[in-house]
């Protein structure tokens, strides 16, 4: 495992931590004013247009970090929670709980994004939905979600295959397919997809011509100043927002729903 302590401002710190957490295994994370402290299983990517200060750490005494030290139950709303499967569950929580550990994809909970996506799809899920796709899936946990709400027809799909084969495996009823959102063959009721502004706007058309309207559509992972763009191009009017720690969900509907 790798130590890097990253030096910047609070704004360039969160970018540099979004990319990580999508482009690399990330075990542990310790924040301070100004700067911020990670380990990684693997090397570090390269901070393109991000201006962050970057050091290696000297590797620490004793037990290095396992990324699992200060884990705990994650509570999304008050009848949803993640936690990963070495962290036991909360006494008397009879509501939805998604069990995920962390692995090579991304969305194991910890991130202000997922948090995010889970919340809006949450509040927003229509009891008759048939057919849910995660665009983008990462872990799969959105997908979890959707099956323990009793979703009938799972789709997924991912460019990562780390991620298509990390999906595959936290939700064996689910169909999940390498690539887009044009590789899913097939509209659904329900589309998710939990990306960055622009993966969304370079994916949005695909994502538009695979939902059929039936229930919602939430799109997550959004910075503030990148949801009235991204809004246009849906070419709705959000019908519902989660905003946790930075990042941006938006709900939208057919006007018809």
């Amino acid at each position: 495992m790798n130590g890097w302590r990253l030096r910047g401002t609070e704004g360039d710190l969160a970018r540099a931590l979004d990319l990580l957490h999508v482009h690399a295994r990330v075990e542990a994370v310790w924040e301070g004013s100004g700067f911020c402290e990670v380990w990684l299983a693997g090397p570090l990517p390269a901070f393109d247009r991000i201006a962050v200060e970057v050091s290696p750490m000297a590797p620490p005494e004793g037990p290095p970090p396992t990324g699992l030290e200060r884990d705990a139950v994650i509570r999304v709303g008050p009848g949803l929670v993640v936690r990963p499967p070495w962290v036991a569950p909360l006494p008397e929580f009879d509501g939805i709980e998604l069990v995920v550990p962390r692995a090579m994809a991304f969305g194991s909970g910890e991130h202000g994004s997922t948090q995010a996506a889970l919340g809006a799809l949450d509040t927003s899920w229509d009891s008759d939905v048939a057919s849910f796709a995660d665009v983008g899936t990462g872990s799969g946990i959105l997908l979890l979600y959707a099956a323990r709400r009793g979703c009938p027809m799972l789709l997924g799909c991912d460019i990562d295959p780390a991620a298509v084969a990390a999906a595959r495996e936290l939700v064996p009823a689910a169909r999940v397919v390498e690539g887009g959102a044009a590789h899913l063959g097939q509209s659904v009721d329900c589309v998710v997809a939990n990306m960055t502004g622009a993966e969304l706007a370079a994916e949005l058309p695909a994502i538009r011509a695979v939902w059929n309207g039936r229930g919602p559509l939430v799109l997550s992972g959004l910075r503030a100043t990148e949801v009235d763009t991204i809004e246009r191009a849906v070419g709705l009017s959000a019908v519902d927002a989660v905003d946790v720690a930075g990042f941006a969900a938006r709900v939208y509907r057919t006007p018809s729903r």
